[in-house]
């Protein structure tokens, strides 16, 4: 059994321990936040991720195709960074349904998409849609 002073100090200890963890933490992602903030404001390259150029590219369907998108899916092995042209290029897979609430063959449609996004400024520059 624990006397009464060696339960005082377990407890400070842990006190002092938990203290300077969130501390140091605290201290660390301020410090991490003021040197992005301030490397970004001197002008470094800021480069957007493939990730964002996905969504990017989603949001460019919806404003494309003027018909039902189901089942969108992202040739992630294909999509990827091109260096000369400071852009991402996303390949894209769909199905399009030219008349909602038909589920009828001829009515719908697959569909293929070359997506570029720029990493500059995670904008589209080229959106280019074939049938089939």
């Amino acid at each position: 059994m624990l006397t009464q002073a060696e339960w005082l100090t377990s407890i400070i200890s842990a006190s002092v321990v938990v203290t300077a963890t969130v501390a140091t933490t605290i201290y660390l992602s301020d410090a991490t936040s003021l040197n992005t903030a301030k490397s970004d404001s001197e002008g470094s390259n800021i480069r957007y991720e493939l990730s964002d150029a996905f969504f990017t590219c989603r949001d460019q369907i919806s404003k494309s195709i003027p018909y039902k998108v189901r089942n969108i899916n992202i040739d992630s092995h294909s999509s990827r960074y091109e260096k000369q042209h400071n852009s991402h290029l996303v390949f894209i897979e769909l199905e399009a349904t030219e008349r909602p609430g038909s589920f009828y063959s001829k009515y719908t449609y697959d569909a293929k998409i070359l997506c570029r996004v720029s990493a500059a400024n995670n904008e589209v520059t080229e959106f280019k849609v074939s049938r089939g």
